[in-house]
């Protein structure tokens, strides 16, 4: 079981800052059924009162003129995740399934009972070595767990607006925050009314304040007249950090960042009086952002990209990623581009941030880890042996371990167990230590390819276990082995 608990700071919150709880739960054993359920349920989250976004909801409240007695108010769940009912949401698919019927070949019993049931109620997960169960709601970090919450929020404001005579002007949604605009005298009931609707569903309220209220990333403003405009809205915790203007980042992924800042506070402003382009020159400088490449951004000028286009066959281009060495890949990648067809490069930092991150999650044990090149060393020698597979180490030690057991009845058994059979190695399986991992199995083939070559001397695998590496990387291996 690889689901594994951690938590992420809420640091808009005062100190001492609580922790959102997160359960990390790829590779889980519910992990891919969760991800179909939450395909097979998603026509049920949609609903009137969402919005997919902040543009979305910018153009919605624009086009708005609130009656007099209004007031704008925002509504926001404590802890949904945890807090979902669980019985209510199955329930709710229950009563609901007739709408799947059209998008799924799954019964009703089959999905309900079987599927979803068994998903939501299986919230295992490790914490510090521990193995414990989640009693109560559902696990954020669950693929299924985004659409039943919004199954369960949804319900709420329907049942809510039905049995309410509360005079609500409009309600709009965007997962556990909920912005609407009602009269005043009704306020007072607001919240009574919502944390009615389930014991375990308790929401907090935060009422405009001279005519203004953030909401997502923009701050909304009443004027006299009734009209709402927007000024895009960072939380004052925010430090508005982004790729600082010398960092060791390629050239064009800086320049991106700041055009996708630029693409987001202009459309988000819609204040008359304010000037997104200052708000957008305040936070560059803050990432050292020279005046001449700000004003060239705010006019229009520097790097532009190409869009993404698709090829006469229908299929679309592809993208391959190298790590970015300034004043070389940028060359690799302009001829490469240029010249070939259907392909191309994009640019990585050689150090990525999240190197730079204390690592949030426990540490999973050695043999719990997958998609790994492994070594295994000699109890008698200083032989050693390199593989790799995509099961967990644990699982391949121990089909390791099988193999080498004598008689050898399998001509195809790796190298490590014919040395054990007819010259004595006694390789310490439980020993073993990873070199690399990666996902993609030809990738992590040719790390193991690497490295049996780099190490080949004092391994007891076959020459023939590295035939694949070209001979064009033979002076980087060996400069590679050089004391």
């Amino acid at each position: 079981m690889e689901n594994l608990l951690y938590g992420l700071p809420k640091i808009h919150k005062p100190c001492p800052h609580p922790l959102r709880p997160v359960v990390s739960a790829i590779g889980g054993p519910t992990y891919n059924m969760s991800r179909f359920l939450s395909k097979q349920l998603a026509p049920l989250a949609r609903s009137e009162y969402n919005v997919r976004n902040s543009n979305e909801l910018v153009e919605f409240v624009t086009q708005l003129t609130l009656p007099e007695d209004h007031i704008v108010l925002s509504l926001d769940v404590i802890s949904l995740f945890t807090k979902v009912p669980i019985d209510l949401a199955l329930t709710e698919i229950d009563r609901r399934y007739t709408e799947l019927q059209e998008h799924t070949t799954v019964g009703k019993n089959e999905l309900v009972k079987l599927l979803v049931e068994f998903c939501l109620t299986s919230g295992y997960f490790q914490f510090e070595g521990r193995t414990y169960i989640q009693k109560y709601g559902i696990a954020m970090g669950s693929p299924i767990s985004p659409v039943v919450a919004d199954l369960v929020m949804n319900r709420a404001v329907d049942v809510i607006l039905e049995r309410s005579s509360l005079r609500i002007f409009f309600v709009r949604k965007y997962v556990d925050d909920l912005l609407l605009a009602v009269h005043r005298d009704d306020v007072p009931e607001i919240l009574e009314q919502f944390n009615g609707f389930h014991h375990s569903i308790q929401f907090t309220m935060e009422l405009e304040v001279d005519g203004k209220l953030p909401y997502l990333d923009v701050t909304l403003h009443r004027d006299e007249t009734g009209s709402i405009t927007t000024v895009w809205y960072s939380k004052p915790s925010s430090s508005q950090r982004m790729l600082n203007f010398y960092s060791k980042h390629p050239r064009n992924m800086i320049l991106n960042v700041a055009r996708n800042l630029m693409t987001r506070v202009r459309s988000l402003t819609t204040k008359p009086g304010v000037c997104p382009d200052t708000i957008i020159r305040g936070v560059l400088k803050k990432n050292s952002f020279p005046n001449g490449v700000i004003q060239n951004l705010l006019s229009g000028g520097g790097f532009t990209v190409p869009p993404r286009t698709r090829d006469p066959g229908g299929e679309g281009i592809k993208y391959h990623a190298i790590t970015h060495i300034p004043g070389i890949t940028e060359r690799v990648k302009k001829e490469i581009n240029n010249k070939v067809e259907g392909v191309r490069i994009t640019l990585k930092p050689a150090l990525p941030n999240r190197r730079l991150v204390t690592a949030l999650k426990d540490r999973l044990p050695v043999e719990h880890k997958k998609d790994v090149v492994y070594d295994v060393p000699c109890g008698a020698c200083p032989k050693r042996y390199i593989g790799t597979t995509s099961q967990l180490l644990k699982h391949r030690m121990q089909k390791h371990k099988s193999d080498c057991r004598l008689p050898i009845r399998n001509e195809h058994v790796t190298t490590l167990c014919h040395p054990t059979a007819q010259t004595g190695h006694q390789f310490k399986l439980s020993e073993a230590t990873i070199l690399d991992q990666h996902r993609d199995d030809t990738v992590r083939n040719i790390l193991e390819c690497f490295w049996i070559r780099k190490e080949f001397p004092l391994l007891v695998n076959k020459r023939t276990d590295f035939d694949s590496v070209s001979h064009v990387y033979a002076p980087l291996l060996d400069r590679a082995n050089a004391p």
